[in-house]
């Protein structure tokens, strides 16, 4: 298989299995949601600590009062010198250093884990979406490979380290090399020397950074589809360079393409004043599709040198004769059960492998031969039939929602109380500080005169938020709330330092829609994860979750809906009430 068909059958699963691969990295989006929330949580203790010590009060009044013409540049905070000083006494007091620092070593703990969780799902849907088998099914299923990839996830952070030494190691030495210069005249040549120890060691450690991106290129890969273990998994991904160097190649020309694409097209959008769909690309085009195109390539590859290995051994007629009849190699099918590691998929959840060459075929068949749903969205061509499939999305997304809120209301409620308890929680905070922040001069322009750029970034931003936060709640419900709460949070911060008069107006338009979503969001979030908590216990089936997921997924694309109407009314008709009201 070239990497064209590898493109090709990548591009076809992501038009035919959007509903089946995309909650994935929805759900591998969330890992940020997952990872802030210990944060949140210290942030939350260190702040309860001063505040009933009695000295958070008197600093933020302290702060407050300070006379902007009396900052200093050349002051690290830009405060006079008391002031300076008694923030970071504040600051760097065990009161707050103590949980701060817990928090961000959880945090690293839990991205590693969350990482595991949510890549190990992804690749898995994406193998069973290319050997046209269930991706919702064979995502849960992949989750129980979670400590393998999470190994995956921690060696490459441990390598990156290792890989920045010597450009710090450089810094380091130029730094002391300078400091220990006392002669005028040296100055200049040590500075040279410096430079150009910084810039050498710079490279080695860019060098070394590609190295461990190329080695550990296909070690994802091979742990869904051969079944691999860490070890095995790396070992096999180092030999792939070596072992089809064309085929790599050309790969990581695709990658680097890719990756120069999405950056133009920040830059672009960026200028358009729309950069935030960048994000949404990243997340739900670019990912899937280089990942699609990886576990294609390595399969082909994987197929093709194990039947030259038999060819040796056997005859290669005879290996490739056994191999059409069977369609899956004795190798790979046992080592679908269980890998190098010891993780066992557990019966009935393992998939026999097809060859490289079967995916493509199976994958081209699916431009004739589709079933379901996601078929009859499909089966338009052209731009026709893209037009065709985002109205049938939204339609089922729309109807999905109102089925949600006379089903799961509960959770809707849940939800509400919590992003309330979090901006009571903002107001109670600031409303008492002596902090206020005064309206624009000119309401009824603070977005420009045509806000067509602020509309989408604003109708992007709060539907992907919406979007994590509803995925993450697969880690039982815990993040969804820690979301909730923080921008519940945000939202009382702002309404205590401002005029009630001038939140209402800057607010009340769009916040009658955006809020209510949120809410929504965090009730869909609320539901996975106590759908996630049964399927744990085993008071549901794996089939459950799977089934879950794709409603999530048709939820967040029914509020797609509503956060574009929010967005619209807070970029066009919220400045203009605002103005009159004001």
């Amino acid at each position: 298989m070239s990497v064209d068909d590898a493109l090709r059958s990548a591009g076809r699963i992501l038009r035919r299995r959007t509903s089946s691969v995309l909650p994935y990295y929805a759900l591998a989006a969330a890992t940020a949601d997952v990872t802030r929330l210990p944060l949140l949580v210290g942030l939350a203790v260190a702040f309860v600590a001063l505040a009933s010590t009695g000295r958070l009060g008197p600093l933020l009044d302290e702060l407050a009062a300070v006379n902007p013409e009396l900052l200093r540049p050349d002051s690290p905070t830009g405060l006079p010198a008391a002031a300076g000083q008694r923030l970071a006494d504040v600051l760097f007091s065990p009161s707050v250093v103590v949980p701060l620092g817990l928090a961000v070593v959880l945090a690293v703990v839990v991205s590693v884990l969350a990482s595991g969780v949510t890549r190990a799902a992804a690749l898995s849907a994406v193998d069973a979406a290319l050997r046209e088998d269930d991706p919702l099914a064979a995502g849960v299923a992949g989750m129980r490979r979670w400590k393998t990839f999470a190994g995956l996830v921690l060696l490459r952070w441990v390598l990156f380290l290792v890989a920045g030494v010597p450009f710090l190691a450089a810094v380091v030495g130029g730094v002391a090399t300078l400091g220990s210069v006392s002669d005028p005249a040296a100055l200049d040549q040590g500075a040279a020397v410096a430079v150009l120890a910084t810039l050498v060691g710079a490279l080695v450690t860019l060098l070394a950074v590609v190295a461990v991106v190329v080695l550990l290129a296909f070690a994802g890969p091979a742990v869904v589809v051969d079944g691999r273990g860490l070890a095995s998994a790396v070992r096999r991904s180092v030999g792939v360079p070596f072992a089809h160097p064309v085929g790599f190649l050309v790969y990581g020309v695709v990658v680097v393409g890719s990756y120069v694409a999405l950056g133009v097209a920040a830059g672009l959008l960026g200028i358009a004043g729309v950069g935030r769909l960048v994000t949404v690309a990243s997340a739900f085009v670019v990912a899937p599709l280089l990942d699609a195109v990886a576990v294609s390539l390595y399969a082909d590859w994987t197929d093709a040198d194990e039947t030259s290995e038999a060819g040796e051994q056997r005859g290669a007629a005879t290996e490739s004769t056994t191999r059409r009849e069977t369609g899956s190699s004795d190798d790979r099918v046992a080592a679908g059960t269980a890998d190098e590691s010891g993780f066992v998929f557990g019966e009935g959840t393992t998939m026999e492998s097809e060859t490289g060459a079967e995916r493509a075929d199976r994958a081209g068949e699916a431009d004739v031969e589709t079933t379901g749903t996601e078929a009859e969205s499909a089966s338009p061509a052209g731009t026709g039939g893209v037009v065709a499939a985002v109205r049938g999305a939204l339609t089922d997304g729309l109807r999905e929602l109102g089925t949600f809120l006379r089903e799961g209301w509960g959770y809707v409620v849940v939800s509400a109380v919590t992003l309330l308890a979090g901006v009571a929680g903002g107001w109670t905070v600031t409303a008492g500080s002596e902090v206020r922040i005064d309206p624009p001069a000119d309401p009824g322009s603070v977005f420009g005169l045509v806000p067509v750029g602020p509309f989408v970034n604003i109708a992007v931003n709060n539907w992907f938020v919406a979007t994590t936060a509803g995925f993450s709640g697969l880690f039982g419900g815990l993040p969804t709330l820690g979301t909730l709460l923080f921008n519940g949070v945000l939202v009382g911060a702002v309404a205590g330092v401002v005029d009630p008069l001038v939140f209402a107006a800057f607010v009340g338009p769009h916040g009658v829609v955006e809020l209510p979503a949120i809410a929504v969001a965090g009730g869909v979030g609320l539901r996975l994860g106590h759908v996630a908590w049964d399927v744990w216990r085993g008071t549901r089936p794996n089939a459950a979750l799977a089934d879950e997921l794709e409603r999530t997924w048709r939820l967040v694309v029914g509020l797609l809906v509503v956060f574009v109407v929010a967005g619209f009314v807070e970029a066009f008709v919220t400045p203009q009430v605002a103005a009159a009201v004001l």
